[in-house]
């Protein structure tokens, strides 16, 4: 059986460090910035995306990875004689996951997956794929275990500033928003492949951030706790901590904390928080 190589677009964010413990290889996704394209995670953050649109007022635009560059992408790994289990942007969102099918079509061995997430729906879909490749199962078991999986991911955020949500486009309910009111922080999530703003909250930040981890703790009564994600566009280090108590107290064996990459910050803007799991 072929040694199994997990693989994920940048849209994922898997920081770095945990990138290489688990030997997950990232395909970086494209931002148009001040008209040059730049690699996501590599030549480009979310902050410097922050500072455009404070700048210019406007939201940069993405460029899907085109069914060359994954062909390059994939055909390394292949030419080793190793299968490819890959985990696409959502593809209501993005034509990756398109591009990517075209790509493996030609070579083989190579089972993308439209993870319908983004973040940590694809960051534990990748770390659930790692364990199942540890387990010796075969790429084509992994994907059809995964697929399985896919509309069990819970992505979720506060956002700090509905403005972004608005200006992307991506979402018909941040239309429904006025201007910006300080008092109200909505919360963003996944729903069926799409972006929905699913509640809205009323306080300050800090305040509010406590009681959505509370409430998504509360609301998923069938939670996989084998890791949870929380990811960030700014919150200090005793903030960040008392949420990663409160998940690791729920019972979660690993809470993993990132900063937002530019594929969410595009949607999220500066400020946001948000906890992402598995249910069973």
């Amino acid at each position: 059986m072929k040694q199994v190589v997990i693989t994920a677009d940048s849209a994922a964010d898997i920081p770095n460090e945990v990138a290489e413990k688990y030997d997950i290889k990232i395909m970086p996704m494209h931002v148009i910035i001040n008209g040059k394209e730049k690699n996501d995670g590599i030549d480009i953050s979310a902050f410097e995306i922050f500072d455009c649109v404070e700048k210019t007022g406007e939201i940069p635009k993405t460029s899907a990875v085109s069914p060359g560059e994954y062909l390059d992408f994939f055909g390394r790994i292949t030419s080793e004689g190793k299968a490819v289990v890959h985990l696409s942007f959502c593809s209501e969102l993005s034509s990756t996951f398109r591009n990517a099918r075209i790509a493996s079509a030609r070579l083989g061995d190579v089972y993308p997956l439209d993870t319908r997430s983004l973040a940590g729906g694809m960051s534990l879909l990748a770390l659930k794929g790692c364990e199942l490749r540890d387990s010796g199962m075969s790429a084509e078991e992994i994907y059809s275990r995964l697929s399985s999986l896919v509309p069990k991911t819970n992505v979720s955020y506060i956002l700090d500033d509905i403005n972004y949500l608005k200006r992307s486009g991506r979402c018909s309910a941040a239309s429904a928003f006025g201007a910006n009111l300080l008092s109200i922080k909505p919360c963003a999530a996944m729903v069926d492949g799409k972006i929905d703003v699913i509640k809205k909250y009323r306080g300050k930040t800090q305040a509010v951030r406590l009681q959505y981890a509370s409430e998504q703790l509360k609301s998923h009564k069938k939670i996989d706790f084998f890791a949870a994600f929380v990811y960030h566009s700014g919150a200090d280090l005793s903030e960040l901590a008392v949420i990663a108590e409160m998940l690791e107290k729920a019972g979660f064996e690993q809470v993993i904390t990132a900063f937002t990459g530019c594929m969410i910050g595009l949607h999220s803007g500066r400020n946001a928080l948000g906890i992402h799991f598995l249910e069973k």
